[in-house]
């Protein structure tokens, strides 16, 4: 039951690298966008607010993921 458990924490903590992994590859893909003129930036505190406050979840749950399976 214990490796169980234990196998259950690798796969979550696996899905949430790789969640944020995708998530960092569509922030590059909207700033390449962005650098080329193709994507239109609105000019609004709440949205950019948003996106720092989504941006920060993504890499501490990355940075938390990591720590769990590197030492534990």
């Amino acid at each position: 039951m214990v490796s169980s458990l234990s196998m259950i924490k690798f796969i979550f903590y696996l899905s949430l690298i790789i969640f944020g992994m995708f998530a960092m590859r569509f922030g590059i893909i909207q700033i390449r966008q962005y650098k080329q003129g193709k994507t239109k930036v609105k000019k609004k505190l709440l949205e950019q607010i948003a996106f720092g406050i989504f941006f920060i979840i993504i890499l501490g749950l990355i940075i938390y993921s990591i720590n769990d399976l590197l030492f534990n």
